[in-house]
């Protein structure tokens, strides 16, 4: 967050202790924040019900009215409030529960007053970014007709604002991703956000296509080209002309093939089979593939000077399992569909069963959670609040209450930063473990940027005999 904007920020700060609330107040008028107090939950509702705060950073046990109800009050008026709970060692697992409720971070008491400051602009700077990343969905979903993407993680963010920078250029597009992540819609988003919208967008399956065929499918034939070759026929590079060609499954392309495809792309014509004359198109060309291109250009089996020509934007898709949050909204909107089209109430899922979908892998990605709905909605009659029984066929494979149930606190206590620290090495090296010492695909696992992963490997004092031993 810029420092002049730093003025227009209100925070509340609800302390019983007036010594807390004034070092917090210092250390926030400090990094030129506004800041107002109360001493109680009563007076801080009482405040928010008359102004929607940036920032509340509020203490847990407070007389009367607890922290938790101050959470609930200010989220219910102003859902982007930024709510930060100090607490006591005694009240971690309270907060934790804050968390869940909607809390954005918390300090265990006694804290760093530079690290409060930090996560309050950390905060702020989250919040605006989302806003400015909502903003930008709300407008490219309205731009892109017929798109039909859903999703509002920091990946499919990262994925619209390139289709944003895309569209209206003419350069050759690589989408890639596994089964079912939605490679077709993108490059319809890109196609329909395009001054060609206007035009065909023509889609050709190359892996559904026997390799015989294909160069048919793709650039027609005259007649007499071949035996049954009775009348002039129409390609799909023709269709397609001044307008978008898709390429799903890209890779499946037989190699003499490719040789003909480059050529197009490079020199923008073509010859139909059994034709000697060259036909001009103005094509975008938008491949797709769920399979490694550049490992099969080190086989053999793709052509490397294709590759290049074809990967000019590469947009990866990653797998639902990598970006869970975008789980609850999706399901949202594959129940208004389905609901729909058998005329059925509006259902609902209940917090169990989303919690159930949100923790699967989803091996078959969207296309995998989209037949699970469509089969609990025409399966559970007239219930109109879905539970986990209505998701037989889904299997969770990430079940986070038995990972902290499974910690015990003894009545002697534990020491809070060993335990964390210790739960941090050891999933670091169960993710190693998981990748055969893969850094970066174990990155991938923990959700984290790989440079922070090593950062914390190197932190932590494990050395790369360690990831070789696990």
């Amino acid at each position: 967050m810029r420092d002049k904007d730093k003025s227009d920020v209100r925070i509340l700060v609800v302390d019983d202790e007036d010594y807390m609330r004034e070092i917090v107040r210092r250390a926030l008028e400090d990094a030129e924040f506004q800041v107002e107090e109360a001493a109680d939950g009563a007076a801080a509702i009482g405040m928010i019900r008359q102004y929607p705060y940036d920032v509340i950073i509020t203490d847990l046990r407070l007389p009367g009215v607890p922290g938790e109800k101050i959470l609930q009050e200010a989220l219910s008026i102003f859902p982007e409030t930024i709510v930060i709970i100090m607490t006591g060692f005694g009240n971690i697992q309270t907060a934790v529960e804050a968390i869940r409720m909607g809390a954005y971070d918390y300090l265990p008491k006694p804290f760093q007053l530079d690290e409060m400051v930090m996560r309050v602009e950390k905060g702020l700077k989250e919040r605006q970014l989302e806003q400015e990343n909502t903003q930008l969905r709300s407008e490219l979903q309205g731009k892109y007709q017929g798109a039909n993407i859903v999703g509002n993680s920091s990946p499919m963010q990262q994925i619209y604002r390139m289709i944003g920078m895309v569209a209206d250029k003419t350069s050759t597009v690589l989408i890639t991703g596994e089964t079912g992540t939605g490679k077709e819609l993108i490059a319809r988003a890109i196609h329909y956000g395009g001054s060609r919208k206007d035009q065909p967008m023509v889609s050709v399956n190359c892996g559904a296509i026997p390799a015989n065929l294909l160069e048919d499918e793709l650039f027609g034939h005259v007649k007499g080209a071949f035996t049954g070759a009775h009348m002039h026929r129409v390609g799909r590079f023709e269709q397609a002309n001044h307008g978008t060609l898709f390429l799903d499954e890209v890779s499946n392309m037989p190699l003499d093939l490719q040789v003909k495809l480059l050529r197009v792309l490079q020199e923008k014509e073509f010859q139909k089979v059994g034709g000697t004359s060259n036909i001009k198109v103005d094509v975008r060309i938008i491949a797709a593939t769920n399979g490694d291109l550049h490992e099969r250009v080190r086989k053999g089996e793709f052509r490397e000077d294709l590759y290049y020509r074809l990967n000019v934007i590469p947009i990866h898709i990653l797998p639902l399992r990598q970006r869970r949050e975008d789980v609850p909204l999706l399901t949202s909107h594959f129940l208004k569909k389905f609901c729909q089209e058998q005329n059925l109430p509006l259902k609902r899922v209940s917090h169990d069963a989303m919690k159930h979908l949100i923790t699967c892998d989803w091996p078959g990605n969207i296309r995998q959670l989209e037949n699970a709905v469509e089969m609990a909605v025409a399966l559970s009659g007239d219930r109109e609040l879905l539970d986990k029984t209505d998701f037989p066929t889904v299997a969770s494979s990430l079940d986070e209450e038995q990972l902290f149930d499974a910690i015990d606190i003894p009545n002697d206590g534990v020491d809070f930063n060993t335990l964390v620290s210790e739960l941090e090495r050891r999933l670091i090296l169960k993710s190693l473990r998981a990748t055969g010492g893969n850094k970066k695909r174990a990155a991938s696992l923990l959700k984290l940027k790989r440079t922070t992963f090593v950062e914390k490997f190197k932190r932590m004092g494990m050395e790369e005999e360690d990831s070789t031993q696990i």
